[in-house]
């Protein structure tokens, strides 16, 4: 268990934490010259406070209070989730005193002034957290409390968003802050209190809604009961990065239609739950969703599948049976990994969504397609298209609305809350408790690339909570015991035996290495570098140029041209 004392207002930093703030410092570099700030090493930005605050008086005007107040936590949470990982990995703190940095973070960038109200409680291990903070100085308070006067409900939505970011990323896993008091309400100081998500009462969550499942899926639980549809259908429907929230955005976009929808991206990312929730916010909600995989059938069979078979067609058909297309009547059609089809059934399936009609195998009666054909693929069908193994005309009837998912690697701010969301899963498929991931484990999941995508995180949860001891921590050879690889010298065996990140491999190793590294993190180009090393060449050769060509390894012709180029 970690943990650190409240600092009163105006008391002197204590000794690590001093050391530590000033390893912050250290990370912040003005190159006016050059137009960059760096923290962190990601630029910055000093901007007008007064014109942010116009900024989300206008976003509130024009979107609605909750729409804006959504869009400015889940900023303040994309924010605080890379400097909590930026931190992690620069090891200018570790355990408590490097959580700690993330309120000292927003102070030095003027969001607000943090005073703990009681000692932060920390133990990855065990699951704990808690914090309790007072918040004087709000800026974002002060601004809501000008443009829009005395508010219901609290106003520091970017803050908040932040500190979930912030200490879920550093975490490893989901934590919640809950705004109690705010000054925009009238209260004399702001007041947070913050705990795993998973110990906040959803109707208490608050802000936290967005790094729960979408909010549009939590309108379907009725229509999963009425349906009988398995609660189970949405696994994995959690995420807080761009990717994801952009994708359920286009899925909310198209949901209200009857346009043809074409899921893309790697195999795992989640193109079936995209699919179920479409269907289950679209008007035919009231109808089947039906799915095949084009992939898993045979080529022989494929026909029957999807439009039905009547007796006697083929030998072995006893019965006569519906397709898939006639199952999905009023409802919708999903084709998994659609570019599996042959070219036969691809002419075939292009006529029942062209024409809107279908025949069974063996039968002559022809049948209406009443269906929403939503399709996807991990292939690039346009690639198919131009091999000749995927026909031109139906790709264009299936990309009417595409939306590519993103790999897990390239969302990777979701994978705590994923995590976290199998883990309990995972532990009741089991029926088995453990404690939760080692540090280690979660570094271990942050830095692996993911080739099976979500899909493999649920399994890999799932074999680390078999494999941990009861009531047990899940580590990394708990999770990695399939074979999967690691990034080379992703880890080191540390003091104690433990696994500990490696440095990274941009890490200078030189002097030179790291006076270059500067040059290039400031965004000084080559031309300036160059004039910068003769200038101060010549300086230092008093203005002789044989001199200055002998300091410089270079013959007197080639400092001359250079001065002329440099004075023209």
């Amino acid at each position: 268990m970690m943990s650190a004392r409240p600092r009163r207002t105006g008391e002197p930093l204590g000794m690590s934490e001093d050391v530590h703030s000033r390893g912050l410092i250290d990370q912040l570099h003005f190159s006016p010259d050059t137009g960059h700030i760096r923290l962190l090493e990601q630029r910055m930005l000093l901007m007008h406070a007064e014109s942010f605050a116009a900024l989300r008086h206008e976003l509130i005007t024009l979107l609605g209070i909750d729409k804006a107040r959504e869009l400015i936590t889940r900023l303040g949470y994309q924010q605080g989730f890379e400097d909590g990982h930026r931190v992690r990995d620069a090891g200018i703190g570790q355990g408590i005193e490097g959580l700690n940095l993330g309120p000292r973070l927003r102070e030095i960038e003027g969001f607000v002034r943090n005073q703990p109200n009681e000692t932060m409680r920390y133990d990855i291990e065990q699951g704990e957290f808690f914090g309790d903070y007072h918040w004087r100085a709000s800026w974002e308070a002060e601004a809501h409390l000008r443009h829009h006067g005395v508010s219901g409900s609290p106003a520091c939505w970017m803050m908040v968003g932040y500190a979930d970011g912030f200490c879920t990323a550093y975490t490893g896993m989901p934590i919640h802050w809950q705004e109690t008091e705010c000054v925009a309400m009238g209260h004399a100081q702001c007041r947070v209190i913050g705990k795993p998500l998973a110990e906040w009462p959803r109707e208490e969550a608050g802000h936290a809604h967005f790094l729960q499942i979408d909010t549009f899926v939590d309108s379907l639980a009725g229509a999963r009961h009425r349906h009988g549809d398995r609660v189970q259908d949405l696994e994995g429907f959690v995420g807080a990065s761009a990717g994801f929230n952009n994708v359920a955005r286009l899925v909310r976009k198209v949901a209200p239609t009857d346009s043809t929808v074409l899921f893309k991206g790697e195999s795992g990312v989640g193109k079936e739950c995209f699919a179920r929730a479409l269907h289950s916010i679209s008007p035919r909600s009231g109808g089947p969703m039906i799915s095949i995989n084009c992939a898993a059938i045979p080529k022989e069979l494929v026909e029957a599948e999807l439009f039905g078979v009547e007796r006697g067609a083929f030998t072995g058909a006893d019965v006569t049976r519906p397709g898939r297309f006639e199952r999905a009547a009023g409802g919708t059609l999903f084709l998994d990994e659609v570019a599996s089809l042959s070219l036969s059934a691809q002419g075939k399936v292009l006529r029942a969504i062209q024409e809107r009609e279908f025949e069974r195998v063996g039968g002559t009666e022809v049948r209406k397609a009443d269906v929403r054909i939503v399709a996807a693929a991990n292939q690039d069908l346009w690639a198919e298209v131009e091999a000749g193994r995927f026909r031109r005309d139906l790709f264009f009837r299936l990309n009417v609305f595409p939306i590519e998912i993103p790999p897990l690697k390239e969302r990777r701010e979701d994978i705590p809350l994923l995590t976290a969301l199998f883990l309990e899963r995972s532990m009741a498929r089991c029926r088995k408790q453990v404690r939760g991931l080692s540090t280690s484990a979660y570094n271990a999941l942050w830095n692996y690339d993911w080739p099976g995508n979500v899909r493999e995180l649920e399994n890999m949860i799932e074999r680390g909570v078999i494999l941990a001891e009861d009531d047990g921590v899940i580590d990394v050879q708990h999770l990695f015991a399939g074979g999967e690889k690691l990034q080379d010298g992703a880890f080191n065996l540390g003091p104690g035996g433990r696994l500990v990140p490696e440095q990274s491999e941009h890490q200078p190793s030189s002097a030179e290495e790291a006076i270059v590294d500067q040059l290039l993190d400031e965004g000084v180009s080559f031309e300036q570098i160059e004039s910068l090393v003769l200038s101060r060449a010549l300086q230092r050769s008093g203005g002789n140029v044989s001199a200055t060509a002998r300091l410089l390894d270079l013959k007197r012709g080639q400092v001359e041209y250079r001065l002329r180029r440099t004075q023209r």
